[in-house]
């Protein structure tokens, strides 16, 4: 197996991984399953991988992408504990079910969590889903229970 970073020409896979990734968490309700938004994804992937906002370590093996991981930049207002604002978001943290349990996952996350202090960032964030919480514990992530959300 060959972990490396995402590249355009990937676009494609990860906008099918992220789709494969939601509908595995229960993310999208019966009545959006039907939503498409290959657009949307291909025109957020593109851009944030061509502007740099937006990074994804993926794990190939035999040259197909069987992990992706993603990691975005962007800032907050200044507070105490984040003094520069600059903050890392963990998303599309998802591994194809066939190689699960292995150990990529968590690869991975380490891969983007050094990725993120290579940078100089000081905060990391994500949000999960019950299945993946653990992986995210043994990192050292902790469980602040503070999401929130109001749909416009």
């Amino acid at each position: 197996m060959k972990k490396r970073l995402a590249v355009i020409n990937d676009v494609p896979v990860l906008v099918e991984l992220r789709k494969k990734q939601l509908i595995d968490e229960g993310l999208p309700s019966v009545s959006y399953i039907d939503t498409d938004i290959d657009v949307q994804l291909t025109d957020y992937f593109t851009s944030t991988i061509g502007d740099g906002s937006f990074i994804s370590w993926v794990m190939e093996n035999d040259g197909e992408i069987i992990a992706t991981s993603g990691l975005c930049f962007y800032s907050l207002p200044p507070n105490f504990s984040n003094p520069a604002g600059r903050t890392a978001y963990v998303t599309n943290i998802y591994t194809k079910p066939e190689y699960r349990r292995k150990g990529i996952a968590a690869e991975l996350l380490n891969m983007v969590i050094d990725e993120a202090n290579s940078r100089g960032y000081k905060v990391i964030r994500l949000h999960t889903s019950e299945y993946g919480k653990s992986i995210y514990e043994r990192a050292g992530f902790a469980d602040t229970d503070g999401y929130m959300a109001l749909r416009l």
